[in-house]
């Protein structure tokens, strides 16, 4: 008795033939309108198993760009099924033959047909038959449908089956690299809304890199940088499938594929790496990952050049990303042009956060040749501003404030003396104690200063730390008299560090405290004079080592 599914729904008047036929059709419709590629084929191969009678088979589909044909379903034998993605040569096999012929192959003594690559397949069992046929569209192969151990053969049937859902298969891949394409773009204009929204450099370049890895279905994607000194191509950041970093990898320069990028400034796309002179075995030892193919772009940056006229940049290459070994096929135009979008995007990322750079060295520098001139009015408090701003700021992070209160809170310290500008160098250098005049003056600098830095624009959220590190909690500072929650946050953090600093400095009319002595007085006088949040902070950076005195610091050059 035949058990072949079809059977168990053909009703009693209507001719078995006819009525398989139509509940066929009626199926291959059903799934045509599925609009999921991976679906539609794998659905599709079970119909045609059915039809056949088979107990296995096989779906391929033509990658044109490689004249191969790649396994994309594979049901029957789950040894079997690793081969999904894997490609085999046009010119190989009996698929390969199927598609080049562009008709139906039977195969009625497998193992010892030459054409079969059986060592390849690898199944738990060796079919014995085969029956290949061509997906037609429009009279082009476009795959081919193997099935195994078939009981019927039914030409015709499987190749309108075919021809019927060749036309759907071409809208489904149609249809999946245009969702692609879509998400390609959507990644891109969220890496631009990142770049206007932070300049945290490391966590963009990783978001661009990991982003390139995925886009293109790669197996890894990494960035490197040109070393100026040493002309060398370094490996700054890269990402694998397992998201492992490998930074630090060296390439001398003009070597490997990402070198003649750098040094012809021109894409490079590589299929077979292993046929490659240019490839560089060297980063393949380095981080284990074997190269198979290669995508690499240059990454440009403006540069401005001096001396020209005003707003004059000419494009500099320093460096490149790559992508290595794609997990589905090999690279193409359309991945190398978003390569190449990406690296445009790393590179505005890497432009800004440089200028960004230079312009707060430059700014930063600025500021501490300002206090310096003044630390240096009097030789005893030479270098106490910059101690004072290195002494904050680590308060700050013991704190675990954020990096943008911390930078604040690194100008505000290296400022906050700035008003001894205004104080005459009779009071600022005189060597014994102040007369009350004298010492009223002094409490002047405070609103001085905050009234020279207060005409700068940039300078607003610093001002505090300026006009307020002496200050108190309980009201008994100047030149407010401010009390308790009164004074900032960054008042609070800069008058510790700046009464530390000053109690176990020389001076002149008494000699440094120890840093112990000091340590105490501070947790003396929390809640009244200090913030007792701050004074821990300090407590703990010194006992963690992260604060040195004067007197240490002075000990540990001498030892260096």
């Amino acid at each position: 008795m035949d058990h072949d599914p079809f059977t168990q729904i053909v009703p009693k008047n209507v001719p078995e033939e006819t009525a398989q036929l139509y509940v066929i059709l009626a199926r291959a419709n059903q799934i045509a309108s599925t609009t999921e590629l991976d679906d539609l084929l794998d659905q599709m191969l079970e119909l045609i198993i059915l039809v056949c009678g088979a107990n296995a088979g096989t779906l391929y589909l033509l990658d044109k760009e490689t004249n191969e044909l790649v396994f994309k379903v594979v049901h029957g034998d789950d040894t079997a099924k690793r081969l999904v993605g894997e490609r085999i040569s046009i010119d190989k096999g009996i698929s390969g033959t199927t598609l080049r012929q562009a008709r139906p192959i039977i195969v009625e003594d497998l193992p010892n047909d030459p054409r079969w690559f059986g060592p390849l397949v690898k199944t738990s069992q060796t079919p014995k038959n085969t029956i290949s046929f061509p997906l037609l569209l429009r009279g082009e192969a476009i795959g081919v449908v193997q099935v195994f151990n078939y009981r019927k053969t039914q030409l015709e049937l499987v190749q309108l089956l075919g021809s019927r859902m060749a036309s759907e298969i071409e809208k489904a891949v149609l249809l999946q690299a245009r969702e692609q394409h879509v998400r390609r773009m959507e990644t891109l204009v969220q890496i631009i809304r990142e770049i206007s929204s932070t300049l945290d450099q490391d966590a963009l370049l990783a978001y661009i890199i990991t982003s390139a890895r995925e886009l293109l279905n790669a197996e890894a994607s990494s960035l490197f940088l040109v070393d100026e000194e040493s002309g060398d191509i370094v490996l700054s950041i890269a990402r694998d499938v397992s998201k492992t970093s490998r930074p630090n990898i060296h390439v001398p320069a003009g070597q490997g594929i990402i070198g003649h990028v750098v040094e012809s400034g021109k894409s490079i796309l590589v299929p077979d790496a292993s046929t490659d002179q240019r490839h560089y075995n060297g980063v393949d030892l380095a981080t284990g990952l074997k190269t198979h193919s290669v995508l690499a772009v240059p990454l440009r940056t403006p540069t401005v050049i001096l001396g020209r006229e005003r707003g004059a940049t000419e494009s500099k290459i320093i460096g490149g990303l790559e992508s290595i070994n794609k997990i589905d096929g090999i690279f193409n135009q359309e991945d190398m042009q978003l390569l190449q979008a990406l690296a445009d995007q790393t590179a505005t990322v890497l432009h800004l956060a440089h200028l960004y750079e230079d312009a707060n060295e430059l700014f930063l520098d600025t500021i501490k040749a300002i206090t310096a001139a003044i630390d240096a009015k009097d030789p005893y408090t030479l270098g106490h501003s910059q101690r004072v701003s290195e002494f904050s700021v680590t308060l700050a992070k013991e704190m675990g404030l954020q990096p943008e209160i911390v930078h604040h809170i690194r100008v505000g310290a290296l400022l906050h003396d700035v008003g001894k500008i205004g104080i005459p160098d009779l009071i600022l250098t005189k060597p014994g104690n102040l007369t009350a005049e004298e010492y009223r003056k002094m409490k002047e600098h405070p609103t001085i200063g905050a009234n020279i830095m207060g005409q700068v624009r940039m300078l607003q959220n610093e001002i505090q730390a300026l006009a307020e590190h002496h200050e108190r909690l309980d009201g008994k500072g100047y030149p407010y008299g401010l009390e308790s929650d009164q004074i900032s946050l960054i008042g609070r953090v800069v008058t510790v560090a700046d009464v530390f600093d000053a109690i176990t400095s020389d001076r002149p009319y008494r000699k440094p405290l120890s840093a112990e002595d000091a340590l105490d007085w501070l947790n003396n006088n929390r809640g009244t004079h200090f913030d007792s949040t701050c004074v821990d902070a300090m407590i703990q950076a010194y006992l963690k080592g992260n604060i040195k005195t004067q007197k240490e610091q002075q000990q540990r050059q001498i030892q260096q």
